[in-house]
Formats: C-alpha cells, sequence, structure tokens
C-alpha cells in the first residue's frame, strides 16, 4: 500500500475544507423562458377537446462552471436551493440536464366552446447566477445555469394575453404576430 505525500494530503485537506466554504451569490436572474410552442390550430365552437402538438423553441441545458474543481457541482446546486427558499435540489435540473429531455406529450385541451387560432405555449423556469466560494488558498469564482419546473399558456391570437411575462409575449409573436395593445 502506499503512503500518501505530502502534497497530497494538502491537496485532499484543502478540497475537502473547501467543500464547506460558505457560498457568496453576487448575482442572481430568475425567469421564465420559452421552451415549446404549438402551431395555431383553427377551432370551432363545436370541436370540444383540441390536440395541440407542442415543438421544441429553445433547449436550456444546466451547467455549472468554476474557477477551481474543489467546487463540485452538487455543492453549487445544493448552495442555490438553499437561496431560493422553498426548492429542494432535486428539483434543479442536475448539469447536462436539456430541457428538451423531459416528456412532452400532445396536449388534449377543452376548448371550452371558443373558437378562433389558438396555441399552447410552454416554458421552465431559469436561474442563472455567479458566485464566489471562499476556500483555503484563496476564493473561487463561478457560475450556473439551470431551471426547474413547467408552466403551460393558452394563447388565442387576435387576443391580447395582457401579461408582463415575456415568455407568453414571445409565444404570442412567435405564432399570432405582433402583439396588438
Amino acid at each position: 500500500m502506499r503512503k500518501a505525500t505530502e502534497v497530497e494530503t494538502k491537496a485532499t485537506a484543502s478540497a475537502s475544507s473547501c467543500a464547506g466554504g460558505a457560498v457568496r451569490w453576487s448575482s442572481m436572474h430568475r425567469e421564465w423562458r420559452l421552451t415549446e410552442v404549438s402551431p395555431v390550430v383553427n377551432v370551432r365552437r363545436s370541436d370540444g377537446w383540441v390536440t395541440f402538438h407542442p415543438v421544441l423553441v429553445r433547449n436550456m441545458v444546466s451547467q455549472v462552471s468554476t474557477s477551481d474543481d474543489r467546487i463540485s457541482a452538487h455543492q453549487v446546486l445544493a448552495a442555490l436551493a438553499k437561496r431560493l427558499k422553498g426548492w429542494d435540489l432535486e428539483e434543479l435540473a442536475a448539469p447536462g440536464k436539456e430541457s428538451a429531455d423531459r416528456l412532452r406529450y400532445p396536449l388534449k385541451v377543452d376548448s371550452l366552446g371558443r373558437a378562433g387560432r389558438l396555441v399552447e405555449a410552454e416554458g421552465v423556469q431559469v436561474v442563472d447566477a455567479s458566485f464566489t466560494v471562499t476556500c483555503p488558498g484563496g476564493d473561487v469564482y463561478g457560475s450556473v445555469s439551470t431551471w426547474f419546473g413547467h408552466a403551460g399558456a393558452s394563447l388565442a391570437c387576435g387576443v391580447n394575453p395582457h401579461t408582463e411575462e415575456p415568455w407568453i409575449q414571445e409565444a404570442y409573436r412567435l405564432t399570432c404576430g405582433p402583439l396588438r395593445h
């Protein structure tokens, strides 16, 4: 059995003490982003249940980047979940996880007697943040981009959705054309 050298022992001690380092968030931006939208479906009042087929618009990929590999992606995501309050680590997309990998099915929606050109949109909540971790031998810097959850929106072309949500406005513009106020 080989005995660890002094350099290896110090590196291991440094990495393990860095694992408990405090994460300080220097910026954090959280927003919903459009990921899928269906083509416009022409619906008559008598149609009842209508099937929409969402198409991928944008693929969000979760990633953690650091200036030093002593900080694990798991450590960063755990600190982020704690910072977000109300979210669990298991709900955040792990590094490399793509929103395009979520199971997507055709959406069957009751038109509720509405007639017109209808659209269904879906989005995920995205968090982009930068951070610093205090470690022996100097600070480690990094950034994280991850996503979680999903939401849907039903839109009728020609009817202003009256929302400030950019992802819903984007879905409307992509499928129905310019928003009219």
